[in-house]
C-alpha cells in the first residue's frame, strides 16, 4: 500500500472525520488530537472536559499524559549526559552510593540505562504513595528496597515503573533540584513547553479535564483527580497539552528548539532558579538525539505496533521499524486518562491522542492504525493463525499473579476458546479476554476493548509455562506453596 496522495486541507478533513466516527463508537468524552506532517501541523479537538461539568476541548486543554512521561524523564537524562554530570552506563550506586533491592547483586550492577530500558527484573508496579514533600522519590526508594525480584537482571523484558523511580531520583541528586523542577528547567523550558505541569494548583488555573471510568456501558467521573508525586517520573504528575506534545513531537523529529530569548533588566535568569540552569543555548540543540531511539534490545510483543508485531526498546522508547518507516512510541495511563504518542523521524510524521476515558487506548488504536496506513502508507502484516490441541489449552490454563498485588488473573479453557479473566479494578470483577491463536504460546486478544493486543506464554528451561505476558507485563504462574508477596491494591495504574 502507498501514502495517501491526498492534499493536506483533503488529508486534515479526513483524519477529523476518522476521529469523530471513532469517538462515537467508542463514547469517549473528550480528545485532542495531532497529526504532524511534513505539510503542517493538524489539531483537532472533540468532546467535552467532563459529563459533569462539560466545556469543550481545546489545543490549550490540559490532559494526563501518564508514562509518556518516562521520555521527558529519559530526555533529562540525556541532557545532564550532554553536560558531562552523568552517563547513562554508570552504575545507579554511581550516584545513589546507599541505594539497596532484596537482591544485592541486581543493586551493585544496575545502571541508569537498565532503569530507562525496563530491565531491573524487581517489582515494576509499585505505586506507594509517600507524600507530597520534596523528599517523596527518596522515600518511596526505601519501599523499593523490599520489593521482590520477579526475574533476574536483564532477564525476560517486563515493563517496570520502579526503575524510573531511580533514575528521577538521580537526577534529584546529580542537579540539586527536584525532579521536577530539573525536567522544567533542562527540557520544557528549552522547548517552549510552557503548558505542561506537575503539580494541581499550576494546572487548576488553566482548562482541565476529568477522567472517566468506563463500567459497563456508563462512563463515571474518576474521583479523586489521582497525582502521586513518589511516581512522577513513571508518570503520575505530569500534564499536558496537544500543542506542547506537538513542540515535543518536533523536537524529537527535528531537534526543534524553542527560541531563547535575553533576560529583561531585573527579570532573574534560569541559572539563578537552580544549578544547570543557563542562559547559553540548551544542550537539547546539538544532542544525538538518535541515541534515544537505537535498539537496545529486542522486548517480545510490540506494544504500539500492528497486531502480532514483535518491537525493541531504545532509551525509552518503544521502536517498530518497517520498511518504509520507523515509528518510535509511548503510550500513558492514569486512572480515566489515556494517552498515545509517536513519531517517524525519517517521515517527520507525528501523532498524538490524548483521551479523559478509560477505554481510551481503543479508540487510539484505531486512529494510530489509519494514520499509519494513509499517511505512512503501512500496510498490516498477516498475524498468522494456529489451531492449538486440547491439550496444549489445559496446559496454558491457570491461575497468574499480579506481583506486589493481592489480585490473580485466571485463564480459562471456554467452549475450546482460552479465555483471560483480568481483574476490573474500577468496576470490580473480571472482565473476560478471547484468544485467538497465531503461533504457538503466542495469542491476539480478539474483541473488545483490548482487541488486538498480543498475549504470549513463556516456559522455563524444562518447558513448563512459568510466565503469562499480557502485552508488556510479565504475570508468574502460581505455583502450590509459593509466597505471593502482596500487598494493598495501589490507586494507581500506569502503562
Amino acid at each position: 500500500m502507498t501514502a495517501t496522495t491526498k492534499s493536506s486541507t483533503e488529508l486534515a478533513a479526513a483524519f477529523e472525520q476518522e476521529a469523530k466516527r471513532l469517538l462515537e463508537e467508542f463514547k469517549i468524552p473528550g480528545v485532542t488530537l495531532g497529526l504532524l506532517t511534513p505539510d503542517g501541523d493538524h489539531l483537532v479537538n472533540l468532546g467535552v472536559t467532563s459529563l459533569e461539568n462539560p466545556l469543550p476541548i481545546t489545543s490549550d486543554t490540559i490532559f494526563q499524559i501518564g508514562s509518556n512521561t518516562k521520555t521527558l524523564t529519559s530526555l533529562t537524562v540525556s541532557v545532564l549526559e550532554a553536560q558531562g554530570k552523568l552517563k547513562r552506563d554508570d552504575t545507579v550506586r554511581t550516584y545513589l552510593p546507599d541505594f539497596k533491592l532484596k537482591d544485592e547483586s541486581v543493586a551493585a550492577e544496575l545502571t541508569i540505562l537498565d532503569t530507562l530500558t525496563h530491565q531491573g527484573g524487581f517489582q515494576g508496579d509499585l505505586f506507594e504513595d509517600t507524600g507530597d514533600g520534596d523528599d517523596a522519590l527518596a522515600k518511596v526508594l526505601d519501599k523499593l528496597a523490599e520489593a521482590p525480584q520477579v526475574v533476574p537482571l536483564r532477564g525476560h523484558w517486563s515493563y517496570n515503573n520502579a526503575g524510573f523511580y531511580i533514575a528521577g531520583r538521580i537526577i534529584e541528586v546529580v542537579t540539586g533540584m527536584t525532579w521536577e523542577a530539573a525536567v522544567t528547567e533542562l527540557v520544557l523550558k528549552p522547548l517552549g513547553m510552557d503548558h505542561t505541569f506537575f503539580f494541581p494548583n499550576m494546572i487548576m488555573t488553566h482548562r482541565f479535564v476529568a477522567g472517566h471510568n468506563k463500567i459497563g456501558d456508563e462512563f463515571v467521573v474518576q474521583r479523586p483527580w489521582q497525582m502521586v508525586r513518589s511516581a512522577g517520573p513513571a508518570g503520575s504528575t505530569c500534564s499536558s497539552t496537544v500543542s506542547d506534545m506537538a513542540r515535543y513531537a518536533h523536537y524529537i523529529m527535528s531537534g526543534t528548539v524553542a527560541p531563547t530569548s535575553e533576560p529583561q533588566e531585573g527579570e532573574a535568569t534560569s541559572a539563578s532558579a537552580g544549578e544547570g540552569g543557563s542562559t547559553e543555548t540548551s544542550p537539547l540543540a546539538t544532542l544525538d538525539r538518535t541515541r534515544l531511539w537505537t535498539p537496545v534490545r529486542p522486548i517480545g510483543i510490540a506494544l504500539n505496533g500492528f497486531p502480532g508485531e514483535r518491537g525493541q526498546i531504545g532509551q525509552s522508547w518503544f521502536l517498530d521499524q518497517y520498511d518504509d518507516a520507523l515509528v518510535i512510541s509511548h503510550g500513558g495511563t492514569t486512572v480515566g486518562q489515556q494517552s498515545d504518542f509517536w513519531v517517524s523521524p525519517d517521515r517527520k510524521v507525528g501523532f498524538i491522542a490524548m483521551t479523559n476515558a478509560s477505554n481510551g487506548h481503543a479508540m487510539n488504536r484505531k486512529l494510530s492504525e489509519w494514520v499509519k496506513r494513509e499517511v505512512l502508507g503501512l500496510t498490516p502484516p498477516e498475524a498468522g493463525s494456529h489451531q492449538p490441541s486440547e491439550d496444549e489449552l489445559k496446559d496454558l490454563a491457570g491461575t497468574y499473579l499480579v506481583v506486589g498485588q493481592p489480585l490473580k488473573m485466571d485463564v480459562e479453557v471456554r467452549d475450546g476458546v482460552l479465555t483471560l479473566l483480568i481483574p476490573d479494578t474500577a468496576a470490580g470483577g473480571t472482565k473476560d479476554a478471547a484468544l485467538r491463536f497465531i503461533g504457538p504460546d503466542r495469542a491476539i486478544i480478539n474483541g473488545g476493548d483490548m482487541d488486538g493486543y498480543a498475549i504470549d506464554f513463556l516456559r522455563d528451561e524444562q518447558g513448563e509455562v512459568e510466565f503469562l505476558k499480557v502485552v508488556v507485563r510479565l504475570y508468574p504462574r502460581e505455583r502450590a506453596g509459593a509466597d505471593t508477596d502482596t500487598q494493598p491494591i495501589p490507586a494507581l495504574e500506569e502503562v
